[in-house]
Order: C-alpha cells, then sequence, then structure tokens
C-alpha cells in the first residue's frame, strides 16, 4: 500500500486519471483506493467523500491545467490568434496520444463532469463552471488584445466571443470523442478564426 505521507496525493490522482477518463457514477471508492494503492481507511482519513475527493481533484485539475495549457500557450511573444490555435493543437496533440495510448478518447474532463453531473450534484456543478469561467477569461483577454491589434472587429462581443469559443470546442470535443476520432479536433482552427472575425492584415 503506498505509504502515508503520499497517500492523499495517490488519490487525487487516482480520481483525475480513472474518474475523469470514465464516470463519476462507475467508479467507487474502493476502485479509486485500488488505483491508488491506498487502504479505505487512509480514503476516509483524507476525504470525507467521494465527492469531497472529486472537488480536491477538479481544483488540481485546473493547477495542471492553468500552468502547464493555458500560461503557455496564451503566453504574449505569440499574436493574439496564434495563442488560441497553439492551444487547440496542443489539445490535438494530447488527444491523439492519448487514443494512441489507450485505444479511446477521454474528452474535456470539465465537460464530461458537466454532462454527468450537472443535475446530480450542486457542488461540483458550481466547481465545474468556475473552471469554465476562468478557462474562459483567458479566450476573453485574447480578444481583447486582438481588437486593440486590429486583428478582428472593433465591434467583437469579447466576452460573448470568447464563451461562444469554449462553446465551440466542447460541442467539437463531443462529437470527436462520441466518433473516438481526434482527428475532427482540426477542423477548430478554421472554426474559431471564423467565429472571432479574424481580420488578415495586408
Amino acid at each position: 500500500m503506498g505509504r502515508p505521507s503520499d497517500a492523499r496525493e495517490r488519490l487525487i490522482e487516482a480520481a483525475r486519471n480513472v474518474i475523469f477518463a470514465q464516470s463519476y457514477a462507475s467508479v467507487s471508492v474502493d476502485a479509486l483506493c485500488a488505483t491508488a494503492g491506498v487502504a479505505k481507511s487512509s480514503f476516509y482519513h483524507f476525504f470525507s467523500s467521494k465527492q469531497d475527493l472529486v472537488l480536491v481533484a477538479i481544483e488540481r485539475h485546473w493547477q495542471w491545467f492553468e500552468g502547464s495549457v493555458l500560461i503557455p500557450t496564451f503566453t504574449d511573444s505569440l499574436p493574439p490568434p496564434e495563442r488560441i490555435l497553439h492551444f487547440f493543437e496542443l489539445v490535438l496533440e494530447r488527444q491523439l496520444a492519448q487514443k494512441e495510448l489507450e485505444g479511446y478518447m477521454h474528452g474535456c474532463p470539465a465537460g464530461n463532469l458537466t454532462l454527468e453531473m450537472s443535475t446530480q450534484d450542486e457542488l461540483i456543478r458550481v466547481r465545474v463552471e468556475q473552471f469554465f469561467r476562468d478557462w474562459i477569461g483567458y479566450f476573453e483577454r485574447m480578444l481583447h488584445e486582438a481588437k486593440g491589434q486590429g486583428l478582428v472587429p472593433t465591434t467583437l462581443d469579447a466576452a460573448l466571443t470568447a464563451q461562444t469559443l469554449l462553446a465551440y470546442y466542447e460541442g467539437v470535443m463531443l462529437l470527436a470523442k462520441g466518433r473516438n476520432d481526434p482527428s475532427l479536433l482540426h477542423t477548430l482552427r478554421s472554426g474559431v478564426l471564423s467565429l472571432m472575425h479574424y481580420q488578415v492584415k495586408q
């Protein structure tokens, strides 16, 4: 069994790896403990319930997602439109690698949890909603910069368009997961530029 000092971390990673890949309902506390290599008594030492663990796992996933994906891809060193295109390319690479390794796409963890849990658990719904709000913030800031540089129309509603971009991303991700075909994510490139009303400077 896992050492007491790392049992909590093992459980958090188990939730991210198993629940996010499968579903909340299908994964038991026993299965999480087995995946983490942790005794069930240790689970309840650190977490009061599976819900409690998943809320922590969502927060941990956000920290990883922001630090490893959003911040590096939305760096000021890239022109605003290239930032979001780089983000979608990185997502495609990860989904292709995942399918190659496991034979199927996991899709978007936040999207998966929303579809399953939004009418089942209010605390999880609220935490995932905040995940999306923080994510949209990166898109919105990019659009404001693009407006300032004349790359998109000055009349563009940055807040509404940022929300639209995320909705488009989640929709394409859902279709790709349904087909188990990450290559569908290739369509994101042309789609996001169209939604942004990207204007190529002459």
